[in-house]
């Protein structure tokens, strides 16, 4: 009858699940035991070892393609025992790990290892007759890959194995994992594709969105963390919502493309998350952000039917370099297959690690496809690349542009609704934008740079084929405070209202305008409209209103001899200050604190008129002026005690052309 040892042993070796032809070490060569037995340290890089779990994924970095349960992950402070998942100790620490004595009976020893690329100073050494040969190094990624060494000249001899770690700073760790005598070398699973393990594609159907302080006329997630807008598209039939997401917690991480569609791009229902991260050629990555576009002339060659394919373009975050990939959908956006695997359509261009962010159209003057990259920053560099298949990529041209950083997008506007006077406008990330023309090879500035926008507002994208050709467009409301945190919400960010982005005519030429789509009249529940009204100071222009929860203000006034204009719309409070002709809102910061922020500046009234819109949900407030040239996103605190409805002036009288406060009802 076997003892409780090899019992033991046995266990163990079951959850390693060796290959054919591989065996252990020795007991305990792969940490399944959840101890150091038959491991011995020296210094602090190991002392809090082996590591459970898929700890990098947990704080949102790439899996760590452990086997079994437990593994040495030089970076992690989550044992089975102490530290949470995710937990980190840092790369301070040095230190060895060394195994206790073994013959070498098989001409290969096989094993896993990550982290930093340090040979010298980071590896795996073969400790034999005195000397130490070196068998591995790190990779500069939390993934974990084969290793096959060979130790033939070995065979027969006792030898330890030395994990060792000498280097501090960054990547100063070592990760190892599943220690084996193989007669032969093992297959490298990290060469094949595979999703990671930690993120599923699940939904969340048990969220009603009904939730006190969960915004009502603005996209956010069922649960947890969103930020970038992704492959923003109309299927013909559709609008699809593509985002940045985490599925497995509120702060950022573990990028995957979440997914909602709509009929209006008001009413969302979120679904399974759309792209996955994954790992192929030993490269683990996550999803970063893109664009998708209509395959409408089938250059993919891999349209079902008459329904035209979806082609994602995107990101992967993987070390050392990140690349451009490609997936695509034959049934409207319910499925993807990633073209070759995840693996490039553009490589890495060598300017900087983190290439990211593709903007993919078709450009109808020369025929091609065409796809903007940001490449380089300090100066800022934005590459274009053009092709005929969707897969294979020819550089066209470099811009470069020292405001240019990340998510570019491209769309054509008419200058004041002409189709004969179309112009090409170029923004990034940060909405800066310059308008000129793109001839299908370059970019040819016209005018600008200019800065459209402002606030918690960034990384926007406009809808691809948009069945009106409207240049619709959606941004992240980013620098929000732990939304979770505060107000007790299961999710954490949200996006902008949709806003149509129009060219109009200046004195000083052709300016962007961003101004709220239409579609917000199908929210409308009441209204309160006024005209030609003088409000004097004390008195309230919202008198008998007792509460305001979803607010769409427009108004239009002389502010007269008032030195301010109050807008107290329940927990959101506005201030016009006429000295100063700027728009102020009560706001929250990333950090929490509440204070005033300038919204709108340059406020002067233009022939005795100052025009600006107001949209106000459960967390934010949207301001527009002057039909869109200039707008502000920010955030503001529903928890402050004063729920007041007023409109009044401070220091003198106003007179108000017009104004309509209309009352909304939620999206969801």
């Amino acid at each position: 009858m076997p003892s409780t040892t090899q019992l033991l042993f046995i266990h163990l070796l079951c959850l390693t699940g060796l290959a054919s032809g591989a065996e252990p070490l020795f007991e305990n060569s792969g940490f399944e035991s959840g101890t150091l037995h038959n491991w011995t340290v020296d210094g602090e890089a190991f002392a809090v070892q082996p590591t459970r779990g898929d700890n990098p994924a947990a704080r949102g970095r790439e899996s760590s393609w452990h086997n079994g349960e437990y593994w040495i992950g030089g970076f992690e402070a989550h044992t089975n025992q102490t530290g949470t998942p995710g937990a980190i100790r840092g790369d301070q620490f040095t230190g060895t790990l060394t195994s206790r004595e073994f013959v070498v009976r098989e001409p290969y020893i096989s094993f896993l290892i990550s982290g930093g690329k340090q040979p010298g100073k980071l590896g795996v050494k073969l400790r034999v007759d005195g000397e130490d040969v070196l068998l591995a190094t790190g990779n500069d990624s939390e993934s974990l890959a084969r290793c096959n060494a060979d130790v033939r000249k070995f065979q027969g001899k006792r030898a330890r194995l030395v994990v060792f770690d000498d280097a501090i700073g960054q990547w100063g760790h070592i990760n190892v994992d599943a220690f084996v005598a193989a007669s032969q070398p093992l297959a490298d699973d990290a060469q094949q594709f595979a999703f990671s393990k930690s993120v599923k594609a699940t939904s969340y159907d048990d969220i009603d969105y009904s939730e006190p302080f969960r915004p009502q006329f603005h996209f956010t997630s069922g649960r947890n963390w969103l930020n970038d807008p992704n492959g923003m598209i109309c299927d013909g039939e559709k609008f699809h919502l593509f985002f940045q997401h985490n599925p497995l917690g509120t702060q950022w991480g573990n990028m995957t493309w979440g997914h909602a569609t709509s009929s209006d791009m008001i009413h969302w229902r979120q679904h399974e998350h759309a792209l996955l991260p994954y790992r192929v050629d030993g490269r683990s990555g996550t999803i970063y952000s893109g664009t998708a576009v209509i395959d409408h002339n089938n250059s993919l060659g891999v349209q079902q039917g008459d329904v035209p394919t979806l082609c994602a373009f995107f990101t992967l975050a993987s070390q050392p370099r990140f690349y451009q990939a490609m997936a695509y959908s034959t049934d409207r956006g319910k499925t993807w297959t990633y073209w070759n695997e995840g693996r490039p359509v553009v490589d890495n261009q060598d300017f900087d690690s983190g290439e990211r962010d593709p903007k993919v159209f078709w450009h109808e003057q020369s025929g091609q496809w065409v796809m903007a990259l940001w490449v380089q920053r300090n100066p800022g560099r934005i590459r274009f690349f053009t092709s005929n298949n969707l897969t294979e990529w020819k550089f066209a041209s470099d811009l470069m542009r020292d405001w240019a950083f990340e998510c570019v997008d491209l769309v054509m506007l008419p200058v004041d609704g002409d189709p004969k006077n179309t112009k090409a406008v170029l923004y990034d990330a940060s909405f800066d934008y310059e308008i000129g023309h793109f001839d299908g090879q370059q970019f040819h500035t016209e005018a600008g740079p200019f800065v459209a926008g402002g606030g918690n507002f960034y990384a926007a994208q406009t809808f691809y084929n948009h069945p009106e050709q409207r240049a619709v467009q959606i941004g992240w409301m980013r620098g929000h405070p732990n939304l979770p945190e505060l107000f007790n919400v299961p999710f954490n960010g949200q996006m902008s209202f949709p806003c149509e982005l129009t060219l109009r005519s200046l004195a000083d030429g052709p300016r962007l305008n961003v101004w709220p789509i239409k579609e917000i009249e199908s929210l409308v529940k009441s209204s309160i409209t006024k005209s030609n009204v003088t409000l004097r100071e004390g008195e309230n222009l919202l008198e008998g209103v007792t509460s305001l929860d979803l607010v769409d203000l427009e108004i239009d006034f002389d502010p007269g001899t008032a030195k301010q204009i109050v807008f107290d719309l329940g927990h959101a409070t506005l201030r016009y200050d006429s000295e100063q002709q700027v728009l102020k809102v009560l706001s929250i910061d990333e950090a929490g604190n509440v204070g005033e922020t300038i919204a709108l500046r340059d406020l002067a009234p233009r022939n005795g008129s100052v025009k600006f819109r107001v949209l106000v949900d459960r967390l934010s407030v949207e301001s527009y002026t002057f039909g869109g040239e200039q707008f502000h996103a920010c955030y503001y605190s529903p928890l402050e005690d004063d729920e007041d409805v007023s409109i009044t002036t401070i220091g003198g009288e106003a007179r108000l052309h017009s104004f309509t406060l209309r009352e909304l009802k939620s999206a969801w």
